[in-house]
């Protein structure tokens, strides 16, 4: 009597924690994850050249991500915010996302200006990277730029993607 209670019991329980499906049709999970051959849907992101060549052609804001080697939140950002497929659809679809390296030493020629690493405060920054932010250095940081390449908003910190979302669709339904 006892063995056949908990027999009903560990099958509820497995269907609340595993559900019906994978109960009564086998556990598909190891169907539908994404293996290294299943191509996912990612952020296109580009160098700030070519997002501006782009630009000539057809007309999108900019998300510029400002991040350095050593942050880890802008690794976090990497692994989770930016793989959102919500995240990804939206940037796709509404702005160039260009990844920005504030310690690069490589300098960057944007509308006609070359900027080149110096040393901030201490710390060496491409001069880029401290003009979008106004010399506040803090990673990461995601600056917008409008459709004209001019900036409009600056973002600071681990965004998750409702909060990033929510943010971006404030530039765009402007």
């Amino acid at each position: 009597m006892f063995r056949s209670g908990l027999t009903v019991f560990l099958f509820v329980l497995a269907l609340h924690v595993f559900g019906a499906d994978a109960i009564f049709f086998g556990n598909r999970l190891g169907q539908i994850q994404l293996n290294e051959s299943t191509p996912q849907a990612s952020i296109e992101w580009l160098d700030l050249e070519t997002a501006a060549d782009r630009n000539k052609e057809e007309k999108k804001f900019f998300f510029i991500d400002i991040y350095t080697d050593w942050c880890g939140w802008c690794k976090k950002m990497d692994q989770s915010t930016f793989k959102d497929s919500a995240v990804v659809e939206y940037m796709n679809e509404h702005f160039y996302a260009v990844k920005m390296n504030a310690e690069s030493k490589d300098p960057i020629a944007y509308k006609e200006v070359l900027y080149e690493y110096k040393m901030f405060n201490g710390k060496g920054y491409n001069e880029l990277a401290v003009n979008l932010l106004s010399g506040k250095m803090s990673f990461p940081s995601f600056v917008v730029l409008s459709k004209k390449e001019v900036k409009i908003g600056t973002l600071i910190g681990f965004q998750k993607p409702t909060e990033l979302l929510l943010a971006l669709r404030g530039y765009v339904e402007k």
